[in-house]
């Protein structure tokens, strides 16, 4: 009986199996564009995380197909779900722009990191365990090349890495994906900052205090460490910010910072707005 079934499947007219056979045909000419689309988001994606494809800079469709390989119906598709994703912005006629970087941007993500990772070292005295203190203590020699994309990306992994590790300690596992969404999401501010200058030598001192105060269990320590390292990481972001040529015509007469405040950079940092004239300009293109 099987054997009649397969046998009447097989005595179908000509026109029905060139039916079947371009429908299949269609079918993978479908998922391989499907899949051509999805390498073409994830290329562009990580150019534009790594700060390849620098903030604010306009890139066409011809460009990105050249520079990474793609397909035309590739690009244009990935480029259509990176516009709803934020990450570029069609512009008439010109192309696309890639998502400039906000002072917005920034203190909107290092108050969301001092908020959560405050909480997670202070959770994770006494609770990190002598095989993930190791771990940590090999993280803290990775080091860098600014402008090396490559060499950023793995430090920004082993800082990754370092802080998720800890933020696992805490036993919290939405606390932890808390973080690593900050993380992710901060990737590209942090490319931008890392060529500005090599914060090595910074991270590893801050990392080693952070892993003392766990390991003797001092809670304060250890909130006062990741404190340090978020100071001195913001400002470096915010150094590169104010070396962008697109921020050197911005017109800040009348502006006044307030008396506790030593400079336009220092208010800035401290998260404060500033007015809608200049805010209105102070979105960052290219660092030269």
């Amino acid at each position: 009986m099987v054997r009649q079934r397969t046998l009447g499947k097989q005595q179908q007219t000509d026109g029905g199996n060139e039916t079947m056979t371009r429908s299949g045909a269609h079918a993978g000419k479908k998922s391989a564009n499907v899949r051509q689309s999805d390498l073409a988001l994830q290329v562009i994606w990580r150019a534009i995380a790594r700060c390849e494809l620098m903030p604010g800079t306009m890139v066409s469709e011809a460009d990105l197909e050249k520079s990474f390989g793609l397909r035309r119906a590739a690009t244009r598709s990935a480029l259509e779900r990176l516009s709803v994703y934020g990450l570029v912005h069609p512009v008439h006629r010109r192309g696309y722009q890639i998502k400039p970087i906000t002072l917005r941007d920034v203190n909107d993500l290092y108050q969301m990191r001092e908020i959560v990772e405050r909480a997670a070292v202070r959770l994770a005295v006494g609770r990190v365990d002598q095989v993930s203190l190791r771990r940590l203590d090999k993280i803290c020699a990775e080091g860098y090349t600014p402008y090396d994309r490559g060499s950023e990306e793995c430090f920004l992994q082993a800082n990754t890495e370092f802080h998720l590790l800890i933020a696992t300690a805490t036993g919290n596992d939405r606390l932890v994906t808390a973080i690593q969404d900050i993380h992710q999401e901060m990737e590209r501010i942090l490319h931008f900052g890392l060529a500005f200058r090599n914060r090595t030598d910074e991270m590893r001192h801050e990392h080693g205090a952070l892993i003392t105060a766990l390991t003797e269990g001092d809670a304060e320590g250890a909130e006062g460490a990741i404190l340090d390292e978020l100071a001195s990481s913001k400002a470096m972001v915010m150094d590169a910010l104010m070396s962008a040529p697109s921020l050197l015509d911005v017109n800040i007469i009348g502006f006044r910072a307030p008396p506790e405040s030593n400079s336009v950079v220092e208010h800035l940092s401290s998260g404060k707005s500033l007015p809608a004239t200049i805010r209105s300009r102070a979105r960052v293109g290219p660092l030269r």
